[in-house]
């Protein structure tokens, strides 16, 4: 886990409640996040899902309205019991901006979210 540990240090993470919708392996799975930031999430599942690290999946976090979103693909960087994270590889241009929206928001410090892009664009 010190990979979790370090990304914990270069990126702000946002509690929050929201679902979301995971499909892996052709199947789908529905949970709650736990946290978001600008390089993935944490999310836990109810339907006993534990996905091997590296595996591939698409997230789609719900922010409100059946349009109001925010898409990622990733893979499992780490499962812990029901809590999963997922480290974000592709997102499209509309969700990376409600996702820098809703870090934005969140932080109330301008200067943090801009040391977070930095650190994200440096990656």
């Amino acid at each position: 886990m010190p990979e979790q540990s370090d990304e914990r240090r270069r990126f702000h993470r946002i509690a929050t409640d929201k679902p979301v919708v995971i499909r892996a392996d052709g199947v789908q799975h529905t949970g709650i996040v736990l946290d978001v930031s600008l390089r993935g999430l944490l999310f836990a599942v109810s339907d006993g899902w534990r996905p091997q690290h590296g595996t591939q999946a698409q997230v789609r976090l719900r922010l409100g309205g059946d349009d109001c979103c925010i898409d990622m693909h990733g893979a499992i960087a780490h499962v812990d019991g029901d809590h999963i994270g997922l480290h974000c590889s592709a997102i499209d241009l509309d969700s990376a901006s409600r996702l820098r929206r809703m870090v934005e928001l969140n932080l109330a410090d301008r200067e943090l979210l801009e040391r977070d892009l930095a650190q994200l664009i440096a990656d």
